[in-house]
């Protein structure tokens, strides 16, 4: 074996594996789920990372991160890393960029998926993390925390 051959290997081995967490307004659920990603990931030490938008950024007047989901990241001593940035909507994402697409609930997500032409060619997986005011955000994110957390285990058990 060449050392070129070697370092493809080991490439391999360390590629990052990059996820996108995918709501209404990626302002809640997407967010959080990102930030709890990103956390857990270094505190793993595994090459992965995250990051989210939205379906339907635009149509709601709040950009920046769901004042619930900074309570709960505040609760679970997470310091949010993109706290002040606004959301974005999935059609400015290069999402060939991407391992994993995970929407947050397939009631809610699967329909906006399917009616964007530009999702049609992409895999997306889907959670079931019920929005407010159906769920109470007490009730959703520590949902979507778990659900993160044993993504986290399992990429980490890949590595």
């Amino acid at each position: 074996m060449n050392l070129f051959n070697f370092i493809q290997i080991i490439n391999s081995y360390v590629k990052m594996h990059n996820i996108l967490f995918v709501c209404t307004a990626n302002i809640f659920r997407s967010r959080f789920a990102e930030e709890v990603f990103n956390f857990l990931a270094i505190k793993e030490k595994i090459p992965v990372k995250a990051f989210s938008a939205g379906l339907k950024v635009g149509e709601y007047h709040i950009r920046k991160i769901y004042r619930p989901a900074l309570e709960q990241l505040e609760k679970l001593n997470i310091k949010p890393k993109r706290p002040n940035e606004l959301s974005l909507h999935i059609d400015e994402v290069q999402l060939t960029n991407y391992d994993q697409l995970i929407c947050m609930d397939e009631l809610e997500h699967k329909p906006m998926v399917l009616s964007n032409s530009k999702l049609k060619e992409f895999n997306f997986e889907y959670w079931d993390i019920i929005d407010e005011p159906k769920v109470q955000s007490d009730v959703s994110l520590p949902i979507c925390f778990s659900k993160v957390k044993e993504l986290v285990d399992c990429l980490k058990n890949k590595t």
